[in-house]
């Protein structure tokens, strides 16, 4: 059965439902073509749980890796992600202005 935009959408967006794999790309964004021990370092969780989390955006094609010697090593395999993430920013800073607004209107 042939999967529809809908259910490919719902399924990026369960992918990206997770701090841990957004903090991951944030961080993938800023160094691309890390290990997961300098992915652990920078995003402060276990190695096994940043693994899990790699497999899982490597199974969705947000992540791709290389071997160098010993190390595997990832990379962002779609940049346009990060266009949804600022997307997202922007929703939650209207928001936050917008109950700084109501904050400050209910103080007058």
């Amino acid at each position: 059965m042939a999967a529809t935009l809908q259910d490919f959408k719902a399924e990026l967006f369960r992918t990206l439902a997770n701090p841990v794999r957004i903090r991951i790309l944030e961080v993938l964004r800023v160094t691309d073509d890390l290990t997961v021990g300098e992915i652990q370092q920078r995003v402060g969780v276990e190695p096994s749980n940043v693994s899990q989390h790699l497999s899982i955006l490597r199974g969705h094609g947000l992540v791709t890796t290389r071997r160098e010697g010993t190390s595997i090593r990832y990379s962002v395999a779609a940049p346009d992600v990060y266009e949804l993430l600022d997307v997202a920013r922007g929703i939650f800073e209207k928001q936050l202005d917008e109950q700084a607004r109501m904050l400050a209107a209910a103080g007058e």
